[in-house]
């Protein structure tokens, strides 16, 4: 069953989910184009262990890469633990192009310093820019069910979830590189938590639906949970291990072929319980959570297979294998998007212009921020460009700063001239709900007013049908019982019940409470647009002001054309007449004793 909540608790909620977005967008505009953060250089080597765990040997090295160039050969054995921690970490996860690492080094029996200075940025393959163009692609989303449903617990989890795909991978080792190696350790901690966190918030999500949870459910979804904890806890402790140098070399690139396999735990367990959450739901609402979780179940599947290209193919290189595995989770976040916008565009699952509104309004938001971020970059490095990375860091850490306090200034201007060239109609559709909303307690007429209600409500709210389940006083609303789990609902709660979600004998897409006096007086039925495109909360919340107002009129009507009010009015007049009776009676007696009352 879902209600609406209030109006304060849904503006609570949505301005908390913008904000999280918000957040989530900067992090995934600044790891992917700001010069302070940049990508990883390619190291241009490849190394394996050998019996001492503080070494490895270097087994290839790119033909004019960055580590012939800086002297390093095919047999060379790298002294890990000479390393200082902060470079040690950075070799291992990322460096910044040109960056300059002292590295002790065996060969042929010989003791040897060299530094090693990395190269330019790997060039972007075709499956980076995919990936790319789906992080923004999915924030948009975000920022739609941020402002569509708010009002809604499971569409809030499924907000923070999508919007954590490319806020985590933006903080993750080599895709994150700031003022200090430690920083960065703490960084890619807080990235691969957050990738963990996202992978649980699926079996959170399928939670949701098809209560009360069966035994096997409740034990997929603890696994679930244990697993991305354990995935989460072991990242983590592995990265403080590279920094220590307990464990000098324990990277994606070693080990064995199974050493990733445990990755795909987390997805494969989420996957498991949003699949049970879907055939145990009911099936009014089967249809819209399969959609939702079919788009995301392709992302996991990604995540998934990527964790387990490496044992799949043990005959391929390892950094190919890897290249493999990347691609695979890159196509996967790019076909997840592609699939929610079928879902918007064929199932109806939004309101297409209200999406359309919002993410034109956030695209214009974005782009200017994002544009002045940009250009600030550009004048802070050429004005700051002896002061250091560290000093540049800073700066445009200012920069972002003040940008995120202007954001809703710019916010509140774009939506403003956006919604005035592209969204007239829209609005002046919900002045006209709202305009008889406060026009109805003054019609007079049962008739006329029932008439105007359903002719406003079909032509603004583009409603197939608009129906009046009215209390006749004998324990029906219209042609349903009393006990209907609809009108049981609304009796209760006095907020608006999507009729999809609850086994109800009412007809239609949405019931509103018509409560007078709080008392429920009827219920106000409207079925789908003929667009076939959900209500909009904006509108939803127009057509509840018409609902209780037309609420108020009946109650007035009601009063006026009562035959048992004017049976009592006559009652009451009666008594009047005979108590002034018997007081005239009285006093005609006192006055002949010389005595009168009043």
């Amino acid at each position: 069953m879902v209600q609406v909540a209030s109006t304060a608790a849904v503006g609570f909620w949505r301005s908390l989910l913008l904000a999280f977005v918000f957040c989530c967008l900067v992090i995934n505009a600044v790891s992917l184009f700001s010069d302070s953060v940049e990508a990883s250089s390619a190291l241009g080597f490849q190394v394996t262990r050998v019996a001492d765990s503080a070494l490895v040997r270097v087994t290839a090295v790119d033909p004019g890469g960055a580590a012939e160039a800086s002297g390093l050969d095919v047999g060379d054995v790298i002294h890990v633990r000479s390393l200082s921690p902060g470079d040690r970490y950075r070799l291992l996860t990322g460096v910044y192009p040109h960056e300059r690492i002292p590295i002790a080094v065996s060969r042929g029996g010989r003791q040897l310093q060299l530094i090693y200075e990395s190269g330019d940025a790997p060039a972007w393959r075709w499956d980076i820019d995919l990936w790319c163009a789906a992080s923004f692609w999915m924030l948009g989303f975000a920022i739609v069910i941020a402002w569509r449903r708010a009002d809604a617990v499971e569409a809030r989890i499924l907000c923070v979830l999508i919007a954590l795909v490319p806020a985590s991978a933006g903080w993750q080792a080599g895709s994150w590189i700031g003022f200090s190696p430690f920083a960065d350790m703490l960084t890619a901690i807080a990235g691969y938590t957050l990738t963990w966190l996202s992978a649980a918030l699926l079996a959170t999500y399928a939670q949701l639906f098809g209560r009360p949870l069966s035994p096997a459910r409740r034990v997929f979804t603890a696994l679930a949970y244990i697993s991305a904890a354990g995935a989460a806890i072991y990242e983590s402790v592995r990265l403080v291990l590279l920094w220590t140098g307990a464990t000098p070399w324990v990277a994606q690139t070693l080990g064995p072929d199974w050493n990733m396999a445990w990755g795909a735990a987390p997805f494969i367990l989420a996957l498991a319980c949003a699949l049970m959450g879907v055939s145990a739901a009911h099936p009014k609402e089967r249809g819209r959570i399969a959609w939702s979780t079919a788009t995301l179940s392709v992302l996991y599947l990604a995540q998934a297979f990527g964790s387990l290209v490496p044992m799949l193919f043990p005959g391929v290189a390892r950094g190919n294998a890897l290249v493999i595995a990347y691609s695979c989770i890159n196509i996967g976040t790019f076909l997840a998007p592609l699939g929610m916008t079928y879902a918007l565009l064929n199932r109806r699952l939004l309101d297409i212009n209200f999406a359309l509104n919002r993410v034109a309004v956030f695209s214009t938001v974005s782009l200017i921020i994002v544009g002045l971020f940009v250009l600030a970059e550009w004048g802070i490095g050429v004005w700051l460009e002896r002061a250091g990375h560290t000093a540049n860091l800073l700066a445009s850490a200012a920069v972002a700063l003040a940008l995120g306090l202007s954001i809703r200034v710019v916010h509140s201007r774009v939506e403003h001239v956006l919604d005035r060239v592209f969204f007239r109609k829209r609005h002046e559709d919900e002045q006209a709900i709202r305009r008889f909303a406060k026009e109805a307690a003054y019609v007079t007429e049962l008739d006329v007013l029932i008439a105007r209600a359903v002719d406003v409500l079909e032509r603004h709210a583009d409603a197939s049908f608009v129906r009046l389940a009215l209390d006749d006083g004998l324990g029906h609303y219209g042609e349903v019982s009393e006990n209907d789990p609809a009108i049981v609902s609304l009796q209760t709660w006095h907020r608006v019940v999507d009729l999809h979600e609850l086994d109800t004998q009412l007809d239609g897409e949405r019931a509103y409470p018509m409560v007078a006096r709080g008392r429920l007086v009827g219920a106000l039925v409207l079925g789908p647009k003929h667009s076939h495109e959900a209500y909009a909360p904006d509108e939803s919340g127009a057509i509840e002001e018409v609902a209780h107002g037309v609420a108020s009129a009946l109650y007035i009507l009601s009063q006026k054309q009562s035959p048992a009010d004017d049976r009592i009015v006559k009652e009451l007049t009666s008594m009047r007449d005979a108590i002034a009776d018997g007081f005239a009676k009285i006093n005609q007696r006192l006055e002949r004793g010389g005595r009168a009352v009043s």
